[in-house]
């Protein structure tokens, strides 16, 4: 919750207090108990006092109809559901009996609505939601104003529109956005932490997975870092490999196939990988990553399509100016890592690095068992992931994902941390979990995080997007992820978290908000995502590629009718669509996409466009420059290549891009349109419109089934 809703909901408890204590000595017990009860709020838009409200069945917001257009009963009168802070039943309370609803219109014609349902809304026990049957004399009436009642304390007055927006009464006096502003209230200091591990645990993961090494007489390289990626300490056993080679099975010299790379720099991105992908609904691991990155899912399978995340390996990097602090080399696929919980939350994760290649399962059938992996599992004993989330109980699409091979790894005695063989490296010092990045907010009715360095929300200088689109546009989103069924979270039927980006035309970040438990690499997977929409429907993002020396692929990309001149309206689902190693995506033995490399050449390593616009600056990073991630400034922190992005328009013109990224794909696309509802492109010139050697390019797909 954030620290404006908790002072709302102080002040509101005090008030009630205060009025206990000024009622007279003859004052019986139920009305001293009704006094203290808050005054329920419910909840409106950031700017403005239309409700947060969706019709129940098919979650459609305003304005509503009288009639339901999916009938389950000969009773067919609409229902509409509200949310509202302080509102808890007792027990043994029935909705119908101890919440009343009542709504009044332009005419001050006043309408009771039964009230059928009063409930939390599940992973957010701060809100309740509340559903009414609307009355049958309710006709096209226009703006109402709705108020709740609880055990005689009255909320405010919230707008909703029925039959169609606009009239209705003026707003009460005084009447604000509920439950608060833009703006948080952050502590002067973020007291918070990017999860909780101390200095001696650090201690004991590194010497647990130390005595296992020693065990199996595999020195090697282990990094623990926090929930975000912090890195809490690195220790090299003494003979342990100082250099790891990148090979993932394309040519040598081709891409990053072939560079040798610090094993300092591999053990920490397998330990942020596990991280950041994990949160309190599923946890992954790099080999997890490994399984859905490929040409195909499950890999090795001819004829499937491309892995789902698709290209987010090259996420998280040391160059972007979102994720602080990035990963070395992006995300990882080489096998070696977990996620770190205390008590089912995620706190951390740990890599191991020391075979001397650093790579990927390219045969999930073989279960083979590398002694990184092996290593990894017994270092997090007593720091176990909870069983029911973890990635082999989460399917996409049918497909189980991997979590680790290894059932049983050894347990020895866990060697004394200041007789370990080898050292501490001073780079990375122990410490405890670090100052978390990320301090609560409440957008559009929904609790989540925001970094300070994006929020509030800002107007863009270069196109016609205002903070308050941007504020509109990522409630929307955010109310849509809070009734959206994620695809690869446990238990089954939570609803999807995800990160919300919004940029201008110049890839200026507006806005970015991170629903509850969202997966920390969504937070820069989001804004390539938004850049990447962006960019590829610029008018000049053709002439911006050719003159930063990629004109080979805008030249493929022409031949094969793709001009890159703003008539075509892009998502990153069609473009990664034409950035896979077949075209069409995952049909074996067809040449590639026009921004893609093509086998022998292909790996994860080398990819294309992709890896081509950041490979100079990223090896300039890991040298210790401090650049961006390419040289076009639209793309700081590169582009990505799989589905969550929409491109934005006001009155026919591009402005920006909305990005998503969180649990599934198709999820984001839907949640993404949701935020572009009113900006979104004609439909004229959506990718969707277009054909390439004879293939329909996809614009957005949504999941069957999406909304709880």
């Amino acid at each position: 919750m954030s620290r404006r809703l908790q002072s709302i909901s102080t002040r509101l408890l005090m008030m009630g207090c205060l009025s206990a204590l000024l009622i007279g000595a003859g004052t019986n017990e139920s009305e001293r108990a009704r006094a203290q009860i808050p005054r329920p709020v419910l909840i409106s838009e950031a700017t403005s006092t239309r409700a947060v409200a969706f019709e129940s069945v098919t979650q459609k917001r305003e304005p509503f109809q009288l009639t339901s257009p999916v009938q389950f009963s000969a009773d067919n009168r609409t229902r509409i559901m509200l949310f509202a802070t302080n509102l808890s039943l007792q027990p043994g309370e029935a909705a119908a009996s101890a919440v009343t609803v009542e709504a009044e219109d332009g005419a001050h014609k006043i309408y009771q609505l039964a009230v059928e349902h009063v409930g939390v809304v599940p992973g957010q026990a701060w809100v309740s939601s509340i559903i009414v049957r609307l009355d049958d004399g309710m006709d096209d009436v226009g703006d109402v104003l709705v108020k709740l009642t609880y055990r005689a304390q009255a909320s405010n007055r919230v707008r909703i529109a029925i039959g169609h927006t606009g009239g209705g009464p003026e707003d009460d006096a005084g009447a604000v956005p509920t439950p608060g502003s833009m703006t948080p209230l952050p502590p002067p200091s973020n007291a918070l932490t990017a999860g909780d591990l101390s200095a001696v645990e650090v201690q004991q993961l590194l010497a647990q997975a130390v005595s296992a090494a020693a065990e199996l007489n595999r020195p090697v390289t282990v990094a623990v870092v926090d929930r975000e990626a912090n890195v809490l300490g690195v220790f090299k056993m003494t003979g342990a490999p100082a250099n790891t080679l990148i090979s993932g099975g394309g040519t040598s010299g081709r891409g990053l196939e072939g560079l040798g790379v610090s094993s300092t720099l591999a053990a920490i991105s397998k330990a942020g990988t596990a991280a950041i992908f994990s949160t309190g609904g599923n946890a992954f691991t790099t080999r997890t990553a490994s399984f859905i990155i490929q040409q195909h899912i499950p890999p090795g399978v001819d004829n499937r399509p491309g892995g789902p995340l698709y290209g987010v390996q090259f996420s998280s990097l040391p160059c972007s100016d979102i994720k602080k602090p990035g990963l070395p080399l992006g995300l990882s696929a080489d096998a070696g890592s977990m996620p770190i919980y205390r008590n089912g939350v995620a706190i951390g994760g740990i890599g191991i690095e020391g075979d001397g290649l650093y790579t990927l399962d390219k045969d999930p059938t073989d279960f083979d068992q590398p002694f990184e992996e092996v290593i990894a599992v017994s270092a997090i004993r007593g720091f176990e992931t909870p069983a029911l989330i973890r990635g082999d109980n989460i399917l996409a699409d049918g497909v189980r994902l991997p979590f680790v091979n290894v059932d049983n790894a050894p347990a020895p005695a866990t060697i004394a941390f200041g007789t370990l063989p080898g050292a501490i490296d001073p780079t990375f010092p122990v410490r405890p979990a670090q100052a978390s990045a990320f301090t609560a907010a409440v957008v559009g009715g929904i609790g989540g995080e925001v970094d300070t360095r994006f929020f509030p929300f800002i107007n863009s200088p270069a196109s016609a997007l205002a903070a308050s689109d941007v504020n509109t546009i990522i409630s929307h989103a955010a109310q849509q992820a809070n009734i959206t069924r994620a695809a690869i979270r446990q238990p089954l039927g939570s609803s999807a978290r995800v990160s919300i980006a919004v940029v201008d035309t110049e890839g200026r970040v507006l806005g970015l908000f991170r629903t509850t438990d969202a997966p920390v690499f969504g937070f820069d997977v989001a804004v390539q995502k938004a850049r990447g929409a962006m960019f590829f429907s610029k008018a000049n993002a053709g002439a911006q590629l050719r003159a930063a020396g990629f004109g080979s692929y805008v030249d493929r990309a022409a031949a094969d009718g793709i001009a890159l001149n703003g008539t075509v309206a892009h998502t990153t689902r069609s473009i990664g669509f034409l950035h896979r190693p077949f075209f069409p995506d995952g049909i074996n033995n067809t040449p590639p996409g026009p921004f893609s490399t093509g086998f022998p050449e292909w790996s994860i390593f080398n990819v294309g466009l992709q890896l081509d616009l950041i490979k100079a600056n990223l090896l300039a990073a890991l040298g210790g420059m401090t650049v961006p991630c390419t040289q076009i400034p639209e793309l700081a922190n590169g582009t990505q290549i799989f589905a969550g992005s929409v491109p934005l328009y006001k009155n026919g013109v591009l402005v920006g891009a909305i990005g998503i990224s969180g649990d599934g794909i198709d999820q984001d696309d839907i949640i993404a349109a949701a935020g572009a509802q009113g900006y979104a492109p004609a439909v004229g010139i959506r990718a969707d419109q277009v054909t390439v050697r004879s293939v329909r390019l996809p614009f957005v797909k949504f999941p069957r089934s999406p909304n709880l």
